[in-house]
């Protein structure tokens, strides 16, 4: 079964480096309930940015197809649309079944199932009111205020769209059964389904509406049987062709976003009106955004293959495929050009981070910035004149790009022709290799749907006709059959395939406990799914929110129905989400991965400004480089060994001599690094390819201190950072005394900041602040376990020891931002203290992080 994939989030730098230096310890399987499943379908992004950011794992979803989940409403499921069926009737009238989102579909007037009251609380009526705006509830409630009465079953009523892609809104009252009814019951109903047929007829008529689209009104949780509910349908369109001379509506689109209504109406449509040919169709009326024009898709086992004109910089894929020349310059070809224009010109610049370090028949992966994919892949592949294996060379790179996108989590990409342009290769080779690559690729490929697009430009009709051509090979009658659940058999294979994938959340991690601590949290997130109406998130991120969170917060509320809190109290910011179990746990993934990508930000903003004051990338011709954002950029390449550094389109600069290179105007520069103390490494490159890293470590002999607070050390890791240990010593020589180890007690997220930047007072306020507001230290395990209570729901325990800077102290107090003063009121206090061995400090660079602790509570 085809499956919602999300986009796996890798930061580029913050990334855990233990993962990413070694394969994944092991895979873990998180079965989900539907309305689980639900969930996680809607904010699969936003579960793997948490969960990434949080615990260093990964996630893959799987069996959670949008129309098997009945989400209609979310935007990044979109539904791509299929025509399954088509024909026109005696009289004029033109039938075709469609697979498609309605609130997308582009008709005259789309039906919505309605009830009496037309409270547009649930299912496709929610969806239309939220992708239309409330305008169309406010017309339905004056509609019923006039009239002081509900709109009887069988009866339908008209509201204007709003901001949907269509003119009106026919709201259609459906007969509602019980799930036990009895076939006199249904008998009933059917006469008032065919009512209401009638009813959505006379109003487009009325409205003076060409086109329709209906849906399997009833069909779903007013619980009419499909079968029938497909049948009456199809019927009484066939009657309403029959009894005019010519028809005032000239489409009825039947229109439904999963498969099993789909199939039902096709079936209905071929008994009641016959069989068309079953030739490939061009979308007809329902070109996209793309100019975009398609054939019939082909499903190749787990691959589904699309061959359309369009434009492949508009493609809305998880992956976009481009074509470049050795010289990585994306200003040749057409293809290359047009997607440069899209992206903008960082994506010229992170393109050039690999000259010297490609060859022939490499694929380059970067960002997609400016574009709607998530990546780029490009491809270098060899001229068809040229001396090597050219044809399989192409196979190569197509097969390499599918690989590549299976690896990133990406189950959807568009490819070019590849090879039509300066390559050499005549339209039906490049359209035999590729679409052969493909098929090749399918055949043994086993893992979740992946949905392949052929974009070929509008204007180039031969090679398109090429593409179809081998599109049209790949149909065999038998395959047909059963990617377009057409009749009898296609519902039976659909069936098949729902029943063999349960929705479930694969979990990969480095070491066990990572994973553990991963699959405790997203349970008490799903959980929240089926019993709770409330939930706190307690992050002191949340202060940092900017602009963008503020204006995202407000759409969480109608997106998820929810109501939410922005506190502050004792020291401790969070926010408050309240409403439906579903929707509670929906907002709490997203404001969670909000809360993730804020503490990312702030923690490159600390890192950018403490590098700005170790060391410094000079040019005295070129002062534009001297901020610390582009500073730090440098220095982060230089440390991780790249051969040069790209800042803009106009400014590059070379390690390897030493020069900055600029276009606008043409110039070539000195560069210097100068470091400025000794403790910051100012001669070769580090060996592990940035200032810090986390080392494994045998942590057997520290067992007894943690074993006195009730822990059991799982694993310990040394923290070197060289940017810190040198801030760490300038701040060691102006203060005097007082030095000493202390513990504290960290959520699992926040384990690798403090690796990175150093201790802050957002990563772990305890529970009571009554010394200060800064950043607080026990002398020991056992305390720092009884300081930091509010974190009892981890499953794990986070130590992180470290030498602290305390100096002169002296009691602290809650009112305190900073230390107090001395008797001397221009020189203030190195630190407060309180209780029997806990130190609270002001400034986290008076703190060396030394190890990092992961310990499970032993048993009582």
């Amino acid at each position: 079964m085809c499956m919602f994939v999300n986009i796996l989030y890798v930061c580029d730098y913050i990334c855990f480096r233990l993962l990413s230096s070694k394969c994944f310890f092991t895979m873990e399987m998180i079965f989900l309930q539907k309305q689980e499943a639900q969930v996680v379908a809607q904010c699969g992004p936003a579960l793997n940015t948490a969960v990434y950011r949080k615990f260093g794992c990964t996630t893959i979803l799987h069996g959670m197809d949008a129309t098997s989940l009945d989400i209609s409403t979310d935007s990044k499921l979109k539904v791509i649309p299929v025509e399954r069926y088509s024909i026109r009737l005696p009289k004029g009238l033109r039938v075709e079944v469609w697979k498609d989102d309605l609130t997308t579909h582009k008709v005259d007037a789309v039906v919505n199932a309605a009830n009496e009251d037309l409270n547009h609380c649930g299912g496709l009526a929610a969806a239309l009111v939220q992708a239309g705006g409330q305008l169309i509830q406010q017309e339905s409630d004056k509609i019923t205020k006039h009239k002081n009465m509900k709109v009887s079953t069988g009866e339908a009523v008209v509201t204007s769209a709003g901001r949907l892609p269509c003119k009106k809104i026919i709201h259609a009252v459906g007969p509602r059964v019980s799930p036990n009814a009895t076939s006199l019951g249904i008998d009933d109903a059917s006469k008032l389904l065919a009512k209401a047929i009638d009813s959505i007829l006379k109003k487009a008529e009325e409205e003076n509406l060409k086109s329709v689209a209906i849906p399997a009104l009833s069909s779903g949780i007013f619980n009419f049987p499909l079968k029938r509910c497909a049948d009456i349908i199809v019927s009484r369109l066939k009657k309403y062709d029959d009894s005019y001379a010519r028809n005032k509506i000239s489409e009825v689109h039947l229109v439904n976003h999963d498969d099993p209504s789909v199939s039902e109406m096709v079936r209905a449509c071929k008994e009641f009106l016959g069989t068309p040919a079953p030739t490939p169709k061009t979308y007809s009326g329902a070109v996209g955004a793309s100019g975009s024009a398609h054939l019939s898709p082909v499903k190749l086992s787990q691959v589904t293959l699309h061959t359309k004109k369009g434009y492949i910089e508009k493609q809305k894929t998880f992956v976009t495929v481009n074509t470049i020349t050795p010289d990585l310059s994306l200003s040749y070809g057409a293809v290359s050009n047009a997607i440069l224009k899209k992206a903008g010109s960082k994506l010229q610049n992170e393109v050039w981070t690999y000259s010297g370090k490609c060859k022939l028949g490499d694929v380059l992966r970067t960002k997609g910035y400016d574009l709607t994919s998530k990546f780029v892949y490009h491809v270098l592949c060899a001229h068809r004149t040229s001396g090597i294996k050219v044809e399989q060379a192409l196979a190569d790179v197509v097969s390499e790009c599918l690989r590549m996108a299976v690896k990133d989590n990406c189950f959807s990409i568009a490819f070019p022709a590849i090879g039509c342009g300066g390559l050499g290769f005549s339209k039906s080779e490049a359209a035999q290799i590729m679409t052969k690559a493909v098929k090749d690729f399918s055949s043994s490929y086993k893992g979740n749907c992946m949905e392949v697009h052929f974009v070929i430009y509008p204007s180039e009709e031969e090679t398109f006709q090429a593409f179809a051509e081998q599109h049209a090979s790949l149909q065999q009658p038998s395959l047909y059959a059963s990617t377009s659940y057409t009749g009898q058999n296609e519902s039976s294979t659909y069936e098949k395939e729902y029943n063999t994938s349960t929705p479930c959340i694969e979990l990969g991690a480095r070491f066990p406990e990572a994973q553990q601590a991963a699959k405790r949290w997203i349970k008490d997130i799903l959980n929240i799914a089926r019993v709770s109406t409330n939930y706190i998130i307690r992050n002191n991120h949340v202060l940092h929110f900017g602009l963008q969170e503020h204006e995202e917060l407000p759409s969480l509320l109608d997106k998820f129905k929810v109501g939410l809190q922005v506190f502050f109290n004792d020291g401790q910011a969070g926010i408050k989400i309240t409403g439906s179990p579903s929707g509670v746990a929906s907002a709490v993934l997203e404001v969670e991965a909000m809360c993730c990508k804020v503490q990312e930000a702030y923690a490159q903003a600390e890192e950018a400004a403490m590098l700005y004051s170790l060391v410094r990338w000079r040019c005295k011709d070129c002062s534009q480089l001297e901020t610390p954002e582009i500073n730090a950029a440098l220095e982060k390449a230089y440390l991780a060994g790249s051969e040069s550094k790209v800042i803009d389109s106009d400014i590059r600069v070379d390690f390897t001599f030493n020069e900055v290179h600029t276009k606008q105007p043409a110039g070539r520069y000195k560069i210097e690094r100068i470091c400025f103390f000794k403790h910051y490494f100012a001669g070769t490159r580090s060996s592990t390819k940035s200032y810090f890293e986390r080392k494994l470590k045998d942590h057997s002999r520290y067992q007894n201190k943690f074993g006195d607070a009730g822990l059991h050390v799982v694993r310990e890791e040394t923290v070197e950072n060289q940017a810190l240990k040198q801030l760490f010593e300038l701040n060691r020589k102006r203060i005097s005394g007082g030095q000493s180890v202390h513990y504290q007690r960290v959520p699992a997220q926040f384990c690798q900041l403090v690796s990175w930047v150093g201790f802050q007072r957002e990563y772990a306020p305890p529970d009571e602040q009554g010394y200060g507001q800064g950043i607080y230290f026990s002398g020991s395990v056992r305390s720092a376990m009884s300081m930091w209570k509010g974190m009892e729901e981890e499953e794990f325990v986070y130590i992180i020891e470290a030498e602290v800077l305390t100096g002169r102290d002296t009691q602290g107090s809650p009112d305190l931002i900073v230390p107090p003063p001395t008797s001397d009121p221009l020189i203030h206090y190195d630190s407060v203290k309180g209780g029997t061995d806990t130190i609270v400090i002001f400034n986290g660079h008076q703190a060396l992080p030394l190890s990092i602790y992961t310990c499970k509570k032993t048993k009582a």
